[in-house]
């Protein structure tokens, strides 16, 4: 063990979770496996390591590792009171392209459920969703087949979770996602707060012909911990925003922007 390993080693559990979380502010993830090795420690001990920071809401858990909080997370009621003219406006103009027949795949989003309240009530459609509002909203759409994803329910999100709602997208294939997103980063990635639904919202976009990309302004230009995908696999963007620079940007990668 060189004498590097060694100190750390003789660290107190205390010090070498404040170094790891330095660390994790500093990268934006890390993993146990690595640290175990860094440390000289069992990966156990990295584990609770990592959960104790969890715990203390310094971190965010994955699995095998922890990631940076970029941003404090807002509830889904506080998000329902944020921006609600411009959400509505993007509902309302995403709403107006889905034909009568089409079979939706719907991500949890307060943006997304104005949409499936704009959908027209003589349209024939069938909604297909994990998350518990966009559904409560689709069930009040007179013409509306509603299918609901099940599977451990996030509280951040309010959507099911994890492998058996992403199992049950990978059998699907839709006409359309209607996908809400925490960011789109400046590296033009789609982004997420929590990483489960990182890898559900990833799953729906290969499930679908096309993707409907429904942000408010604050989200372009926003990071957030998990990539879910590159903005080219939207098809079209929907937005609010003015700022010319990264629309032409997403323009650029191939997505057609549509401005309420």
């Amino acid at each position: 063990m060189t004498g590097g390993r060694r100190e750390l080693a003789a660290l107190s559990p205390e010090e070498r979770q404040a170094v790891i979380l330095e660390k994790t502010n500093a990268s934006g993830r890390v993993l146990a496996a690595e640290l175990a090795q860094e440390f000289g420690v069992s990966e156990d001990s990295i584990r609770r390591d990592l959960r104790d920071l969890s715990d203390a809401g310094l971190v965010q858990r994955f699995h095998g590792g922890a990631a940076r909080l970029v941003t404090p997370v807002l509830d889904f009621q506080r998000r329902e009171t944020l921006h609600m003219e411009e959400k509505h406006s993007i509902g309302r103009a995403a709403a107006a392209v889905i034909p009568d027949g089409a079979t939706l795949l719907v991500d949890t989003s307060t943006t997304v459920v104005r949409f499936v309240r704009a959908l027209p009530a003589a349209l024939s459609v069938r909604i297909i969703t994990a998350a518990v509002d966009v559904a409560a909203a689709a069930l009040d759409h007179p013409n509306a087949e509603v299918i609901m994803l099940g599977g451990r329910l996030g509280r951040l999100t309010r959507s099911a979770t994890g492998i058996a709602a992403i199992d049950a997208v990978r059998a699907l294939r839709v006409d359309y996602c209607v996908l809400g997103t925490c960011g789109v980063a400046q590296d033009l990635t789609l982004r997420a707060d929590d990483y489960e639904d990182a890898l559900l919202k990833a799953a729906m976009i290969r499930a679908a012909n096309k993707t409907l990309l429904l942000a408010t302004a604050d989200k372009l230009g926003q990071a957030a911990t998990y990539e879910v995908a590159p903005v080219s696999a939207v098809s079209t963007l929907f937005t609010g925003t003015k700022d010319t620079a990264i629309l032409d940007a997403v323009r650029e990668a191939g997505v057609d922007v549509e401005i309420v």
